[in-house]
């Protein structure tokens, strides 16, 4: 008679560090740990700006135009090649939630106030003067748009699992399901 063995039993949700999620991202995709990595950047540099700007004022001028500024050009590059990516990936689509696609709709207004507020003192807006002209009309709304986007987006994200966390969450399992799929785990 044959001996039985049983496979250990796998616990949901993983017990994992922050590392462990980091790594299994990094070795998911580049992309969409750029995509993550600048979105938590640009978050925590925004609050910084808006929270500590009233007492520091000038001394937040390089995080204003480095940090913020140039990173959040970076990213507009980064999320219209994670768009794409979604609209190929047919799984990468079934992985994604309401709450992502909502997220996605904040992203985009983040996008065009973040590039509407640039516009005004950039010089790249000569190259670009038709762009100055499509943004003109909401130039004045941008700021408070951005920043009260944010706001709302953060209590968005704690209130429904989305934002940075899910994020993280959603490449840590896709690759603890490509695992699985590779040793013929079903």
């Amino acid at each position: 008679m044959p001996k039985e063995t049983s496979a250990p039993r796998k616990k949901y949700p993983p017990e994992v560090s922050k590392t462990t999620v980091i790594k299994g991202m990094l070795r998911t995709s580049l992309l969409d740990s750029a995509f993550h990595l600048l979105m938590a950047i640009l978050l925590i540099t925004g609050l910084i700006m808006d929270i500590l700007g009233p007492w520091l004022g000038g001394w937040l001028h390089w995080m204003r135009q480095i940090a913020h500024g140039y990173l959040g050009a970076f990213f507009v590059l980064i999320f219209i090649v994670y768009l794409a990516k979604i609209l190929y990936s047919k799984k990468m689509r079934t992985v994604l939630t309401a709450t992502n696609y909502v997220d996605f709709l904040f992203y985009i207004a983040f996008v065009i106030t973040g590039i509407t507020i640039a516009s005004v003192n950039s010089p790249w807006i000569t190259y670009i003067p038709e762009l100055a002209e499509v943004l003109a009309p909401i130039a004045s709304y941008a700021p408070t748009i951005h920043i009260t986007g944010t706001y709302v987006w953060i209590l968005f994200s704690t209130v429904f699992p989305g934002g940075f966390l899910h994020g993280l969450a959603s490449a840590y399992l896709i690759r603890h399901l490509k695992k699985r799929s590779k040793r013929g785990i079903q």
